[in-house]
C-alpha cells in the first residue's frame, strides 16, 4: 500500500493551504485539498492543521519552505487547481469568503463542477439528506434576510425622524430623449456620452423607466 502524504504550503500573511494527494487508480485519481487560511499569527494555522490532520489522518506530514514573502495568498489559486471527483476541507466556513454570501458563491462553483465540500464544523451536525452546499446557501439566504430586515429597520428609524428622502427621482426628460436617441440607432455608449451621464448610469434609468411602465 502507497504511503499518503500531506504536503503543507506554507503561504505569507497568516495563510497555509494544505494539499493532499494520494494515487487512487489509474483511471480514476483522486486528490484532497484541505485548505486553512487565518488573519493572526501561524499557531492559529497550526491549531486548524492539527485538527484536520487528526479527523483526516495521514502517515506522512510533509512541511515545504516557506513561499516568496512577496506573494499575495489567494483562495482563487487553490480553486482553480480542483477537478472533478476532488474533495476540499476547510476547518470552517468563513474560511471561503469574507462573507457567507461570497462562501455561497464559491460553494456553488464547486458543486458544479462536481467538487465535494467538508466544512468540518458543519460535518456533525448535517442531516443525511442534506448537502453542506444546501446548509451554507440556507445560510446565504438568512443572511440576505437579515441584511433587508436591517434597511427596512433603519429606514422606518429615518422616516420617523424626517430623515429618509427615499431614491431620487428619475430625471423623465434625460430618460425620454436617451429612448429617441437609442430607438434612431444611436449606441447606448454614445447615448451617455451625448447626454453628459455614464454609461452605468444610462443603464440604471432605462431600468428604472422600464419597471415603472409594468
Amino acid at each position: 500500500m502507497k504511503v499518503k502524504q500531506l504536503k503543507i504550503l506554507v503561504f505569507t500573511e497568516g495563510y497555509s493551504t494544505l494539499l493532499i494527494s494520494f494515487p487512487g487508480t489509474q483511471n480514476s485519481p483522486v486528490t484532497i485539498y484541505l485548505y486553512i487560511g487565518s488573519s493572526t499569527e501561524n499557531q492559529d494555522v497550526d491549531q486548524q492543521a492539527e485538527r484536520l490532520a487528526e479527523v483526516y489522518p495521514y502517515d506522512i506530514i510533509v512541511r515545504e519552505p516557506n513561499a516568496d514573502p512577496g506573494a499575495k495568498p489567494k483562495l482563487d489559486r487553490l480553486l482553480k487547481r480542483l477537478r472533478s471527483g476532488d474533495r476540499l476541507i476547510v476547518k470552517d466556513v468563513s474560511r471561503l469568503g469574507r462573507s457567507i454570501t461570497q462562501a455561497a458563491r464559491v460553494a456553488k462553483d464547486l458543486k458544479s463542477r462536481n467538487v465535494k465540500l467538508v466544512v468540518d464544523n458543519l460535518e456533525p451536525l448535517c442531516n443525511p439528506t442534506l448537502s453542506v452546499f444546501t446548509l451554507i446557501e440556507c445560510a446565504a439566504q438568512m443572511d440576505r434576510d437579515l441584511l433587508k430586515d436591517r434597511q427596512a429597520i433603519g429606514i422606518a428609524k429615518a422616516r420617523a425622524a424626517g430623515k429618509y428622502k427615499g431614491r431620487k427621482a428619475i430625471p423623465s426628460k434625460l430618460v425620454k430623449k436617451a429612448q429617441e436617441l437609442i430607438a434612431k440607432g444611436m449606441k447606448r455608449k454614445d447615448v451617455a456620452s451625448t447626454l453628459s451621464i455614464g454609461e452605468s448610469t444610462l443603464y440604471k434609468y432605462l431600468a428604472l423607466a422600464k419597471q415603472k411602465e409594468t
